[in-house]
């Protein structure tokens, strides 16, 4: 009788996350110990899986290179890959083409027109080196995101910053990181790597490229951050681009209590927009979704966690069935370390579940896919007892 109730009780417990959908199971791995890693995101390459970033462990202060961790899918590690070390390259992020090939983007001071330029690392399916390529002026640029779009043309989107044109010191907060006048900087290549066009978007204004997503017509979204110091309020801002490279419309969304960090583009043509928002003045920031028709007309606009607990959501993704799941960092002051708060909504923006899992440290999340098997991997960095980011990746079961 009683191993009868005990099975009685499994069976409940099977149905229950069968129905509900709320993940069971986690773990976390840490890669790079010396590595000082910036990661940039991951890639599900089927048995294994790519996490990439940009270490700053050259022997040159200031110098860094694409370190790529190839993990098996229960997270241990395969081999670390280092590759260029010359002057400065990054990987901001990643994607697989139709031949399997994937292409890294981010910046590099080693090649190209001007001081720093859009970079773009092609690897083949083993991880050896098949083409660099550069896409820039005499300004400096760098890469913020890459995908592909309607056509399979890989769409290169980043920052272009003006030297000449300086506002403020890189530290000055109100800036977005950089030491002079921003703007979004578009490219769109061919599979080869040829030029189709490259687009530049500034203007009086500082704006800079917090993340971009693919539309329809081969159209592309940029989420923006105007930083409107000294004179004006900061304001959250997107842009539709047409695949020839024109500007087909822009809005402003969010007031100066919200800051966007990820945008997700639905099946539908409508967007998910993520980040953070004051629920009130002065309070501390929820995790903040809002959904937007294809034309940018906002549908709803939701905050999610506990208004005690500061939370931003920093990475996105979609579901087998329709539900959108977001990822992102919670400060709990009763838990040593950040969290990882995960949540998912229906399209009505109901919350379906959320789950947070402990890390011990302070972290970025940088990357969150679905998997095949309906489990979710979460890409990171967090900082060591020594002081070093380390690369963080998270298996959550489904």
């Amino acid at each position: 009788m009683k191993h009868r109730l005990l099975w009685i009780l499994l069976a409940l417990s099977v149905l229950w996350v069968s129905l509900t959908g709320h993940p069971q199971a986690t773990w976390m791995e840490w890669y790079g110990h010396e590595d000082d890693v910036h990661v940039g995101g991951v890639l599900d390459m089927g048995d294994e899986y790519w996490l990439y970033g940009t270490s700053f462990a050259a022997a040159d202060p200031g110098d860094s290179g694409i370190v790529l961790f190839r993990v098996q899918t229960d997270g241990r590690l395969i081999a670390p890959v280092a590759y260029d070390w010359e002057g400065v390259q990054s990987a901001a992020d990643g994607m697989v083409d139709g031949e399997g090939n994937i292409h890294l983007a981010g910046g590099t001071t080693a090649y190209g027109s001007g001081g720093s330029d859009m970079y773009v690392l092609k690897l083949d399916s083993y991880g050896q080196t098949l083409a660099e390529w550069t896409y820039g002026s005499q300004l400096d640029e760098s890469a913020v995101r890459i995908f592909a779009g309607e056509s399979g043309d890989p769409y290169i989107v980043g920052n272009q910053t003006n030297p000449e044109d300086p506002i403020a010191d890189a530290d000055t907060p109100g800036y977005g990181g950089f030491d002079a006048r921003s703007g979004p900087i578009v490219a769109r290549i061919e599979p080869n790597g040829a030029s189709v066009w490259t687009r530049d978007f500034r203007t009086t204004a500082n704006e800079v490229v917090v993340d971009a997503a693919p539309a329809s017509n081969g159209d592309c979204y940029l989420l923006v951050t105007d930083y409107g110091f000294p004179n004006a309020e900061d304001v959250l801002r997107l842009y539709r681009v047409a695949d020839h490279g024109g500007m087909s419309w822009s809005r402003t969304f969010a007031a100066a209590e919200s800051r966007g960090e990820s945008i997700l583009t639905l099946p539908s043509g409508w967007m998910v927009l993520a980040g953070s928002q004051r629920s009130e003045a002065g309070g501390d920031l929820e995790g903040w979704l809002m959904l937007l028709m294809g034309a940018g007309r906002e549908i709803w606009s939701c905050t999610y966690g506990d208004p005690e607990a500061p939370t931003t959501f920093q990475a996105l993704t979609g579901t087998a069935r329709g539900h959108v799941v977001a990822a992102g960092i919670r400060q709990d002051a009763g838990v040593d370390g950040d969290e990882i708060y995960l949540v998912c909504v229906d399209f009505d923006g109901e919350l379906l579940w959320e789950r947070t899992i402990d890390t011990g440290r302070s972290i970025t999340v940088e990357g969150l896919l679905e998997l095949r098997d309906g489990g979710f991997l979460i890409a990171g960095a967090g900082l060591s007892d020594e002081g070093i980011d380390q690369a963080m990746l998270v298996r959550v079961d489904p």
